[in-house]
């Protein structure tokens, strides 16, 4: 099912995103397939704020989530099955293409988007996209402020939470002096920077952590080591017994090779793709090669879902990448 909307306006403030949002009602939120935090936090963040100005507001997540999120969806009306009625407003939250949504998703009314990657966004009536946002949930607070709606420790809990996470902890190069005051305003409505850090880092169960041991001991690279790629197959999440979606943030620990310029992790799914995994320490712009592939995201993380064997896309995938460093390395 498909309701296209009649046109399409790209706006360019938050405050006309506030204004909408303050002369409509009954809004249906949508995270992302796989939703990761800034996609949950900011969703339940604008879920929340929108209910104290008296709207009417659901959230849709037709899938299960990782349990270290469970703090972040315990205060929000979660609907399993998505309520079809063209009275509800879709809003979704970091999402750039509807190629980004859970199949079950039905784009009965799709309103407004707002996102802060890469590309033009056509697929709602309204979109307010920031690519130099450094979160989706920087954008929700930017917009919750121009709504003057109260910030509580709930709110700001859910924010921060998607704020720090999309962030690597405030240090990604889309982190801006205005990001850290905004950090500061957060934990001064009351989140706590310490529990914060024990839900999203320090959750790990113990058979994902023997899952990455055996990861990490058959862990590849080239180009002097400049190129690093991790591999999980399907047979690795059964035997450890690890849901494909608690592994998405592996990756982030592949970062911390000395060495690294590119990192890469592979994941076979039982849907019958592999989801690919880029991330960039800042010189090489990997949203250039995930396009190759219908993928995208930012310039220096992105992702893709490839419907190739395995070892099909590992090899294509690699051959691409060196393309583009061994080119950004002549251009240097």
């Amino acid at each position: 099912m498909f309701s296209a909307p009649s046109e399409h306006i790209l706006l360019s403030q938050t405050r006309e995103v506030a204004k909408l949002l303050k002369e409509n009602d009954n809004y249906l939120i949508c995270p992302h397939i796989h939703p990761d935090p800034d996609s949950i936090g900011s969703a339940v963040g604008l879920y929340l704020g929108l209910r104290k100005l008296g709207k009417q507001v659901q959230i849709y997540l037709p899938e299960a989530t990782p349990p270290y999120m469970d703090y972040l969806l315990q205060h929000a009306d979660v609907q399993l099955e998505q309520p079809l009625d063209m009275n509800l407003k879709m809003i979704f939250v970091d999402l750039g293409t509807p190629k980004q949504l859970h199949p079950a998703v039905k784009l009965v009314n799709p309103w407004l988007d707002l996102d802060h990657h890469l590309g033009p966004v056509s697929f709602t009536k309204y979109a307010f996209v920031d690519q130099y946002s450094p979160a989706t949930a920087d954008i929700v607070f930017r917009v919750l402020k121009d709504l003057r709606c109260p910030m509580d420790k709930t709110i700001a809990t859910v924010l921060y939470s998607a704020l720090v996470f999309d962030t690597r902890n405030l240090t990604t190069p889309t982190t801006l002096p205005e990001t850290l005051h905004q950090a500061a305003d957060l934990i001064r409505s009351g989140a706590d920077p310490t529990y914060v850090n024990q839900m999203l880092n320090q959750q790990k169960p113990i058979n994902l952590m023997r899952l990455m041991g055996e990861a990490f001991s058959k862990i590849h690279s080239t180009l002097d080591d400049t190129l690093v790629w991790a591999v999980i197959t399907e047979e690795m999440l059964t035997r450890h017994g690890v849901e494909e979606t608690e592994c998405d943030y592996l990756i982030s620990d592949l970062l911390t090779v000395a060495t690294a310029e590119v990192i890469l992790l592979f994941k076979e799914t039982n849907q019958g793709y592999v989801k690919v995994s880029w991330r960039s320490k800042c010189h090489v712009d990997v949203n250039l090669i995930a396009r190759q592939f219908g993928g995208g995201g930012h310039r220096f993380a992105c992702g893709a879902r490839i419907n190739l064997p395995l070892k099909q896309t590992v090899r294509q995938v690699i051959a691409a990448t060196q393309q583009v460093m061994e080119a950004a390395l002549i251009a240097a």
